[in-house]
């Protein structure tokens, strides 16, 4: 009977916590996602400055990239920004890369990773995100210094050439898609 008792009492105290856990998820999923958008609109209007409205592409048919945008300025388009994730070293690192209708990269920035502190988590750093803008694709990642190429970061090149293997391929759908994507008026 004692035992019956301690079981009832340990049962009532795994419930109140696990219910618990459930409302106290309940009232923070919704404000992790608002702040999850805000984050990602912020990013956008970075990575394509010149657009003041964003129009959402429906139909992408990578499924690397997750979400696509055409950022447009008085209704005329002026380039692409998508996100996208590939895979680092340390799981999947999600990304949004701004292209302009010149094929231009414009930005790329790091929305999400999970990647070794001190090494592949370094790729946040200006130092190697800046030297994707104003370059086209395809990119190549190398050890030392290049107009056209991506400097690694020192230990950390597998984070490095999936940042730039993402990078690629949004650079590449946005080419192949570029009429339908950037036609006037959209």
């Amino acid at each position: 009977m004692k035992e019956l008792k301690l079981g009832a009492i340990l049962f009532l105290i795994t419930a109140i916590c696990v219910g618990s856990l459930g409302f106290i998820n309940s009232l923070t999923t919704p404000i992790i996602s608002l702040n999850k958008e805000k984050a990602e609109k912020e990013a956008m209007g970075q990575l394509l400055q010149e657009a003041d409205d964003f129009v959402s592409v429906e139909e992408i048919d990578d499924p690397m990239i997750s979400s696509l945008y055409v950022g447009t300025k008085q209704g005329q388009s002026v380039g692409i920004v998508a996100k996208v994730t590939t895979n680092g070293y340390g799981g999947g690192i999600e990304l949004m890369v701004g292209i302009n209708k010149a094929n231009k990269i414009m930005g790329v920035q790091i929305l999400a990773h999970s990647e070794t502190p001190g090494l592949g988590a370094n790729a946040k750093n200006p130092s190697f995100i800046n030297q994707f803008i104003d370059k086209t694709s395809p990119l190549k990642v190398t050890k030392t210094t290049s107009d056209e190429e991506i400097v690694a970061i020192t230990g950390a090149t597998i984070t490095s050439q999936a940042i730039t293997d993402g990078v690629n391929q949004v650079a590449e759908y946005v080419l192949n898609h570029q009429k339908e994507l950037l036609k006037e008026g959209n």
